[in-house]
């Protein structure tokens, strides 16, 4: 078990990549914070986890609100001590005709796709530098390089 007694913070682990990254953490022995908006998703996968594979909990969080996410890591430091890795893997699609996209809707993937990441990383980087260690990964899509066909109506 490589991550046997380790402390891993994994955004946007009610579902998809972020819950798949949950389980086989949790299967390496780690304790997982499951932190994301959607509740239902969330205690789904936090019970799989418990029930079946390991230690999980979930922690209701909005990356894009920072007292969100230091409320998170604060729980999280409450329930399995400082965080040895945190995933920042939440993430939001906005697609439509540029031109005819509200900017709301562009602020919306800014704050949870961005600032989600800075916010995440500034919770947890102190206690990571008082413990001398720490991990933390980056999750982002392949729409950073790659247009999506057929998204814009050309």
């Amino acid at each position: 078990m490589r991550f046997k007694n380790k402390t891993v913070i994994i955004t946007g682990a009610g579902s998809g990549i972020g819950e798949k990254t949950a389980i086989k953490f949790a299967q390496e022995g780690a304790n997982v914070v499951i932190a994301d908006i959607d509740i239902a998703k969330a205690e789904i996968v936090e019970d799989k986890i418990n029930e079946k594979i390991g230690s999980a909990f979930f922690v209701e969080t909005n990356v894009a609100n920072y007292e969100s996410i230091n409320e998170m890591v604060n729980k999280t430091i409450a329930k399995y001590g400082p965080p040895d890795i945190l995933i920042n893997n939440a993430g939001i699609n906005v697609f439509g005709e540029p031109l005819n996209m509200p900017d709301s809707e562009w602020k919306r993937a800014f704050s949870v796709d961005l600032d989600g990441v800075w916010f995440g990383c500034k919770a947890v980087l102190p206690h990571m530098l008082k413990m001398n260690k720490g991990s933390i990964v980056n999750v982002a899509s392949v729409h950073g390089i790659q247009i999506i066909p057929n998204c814009f109506p050309y």
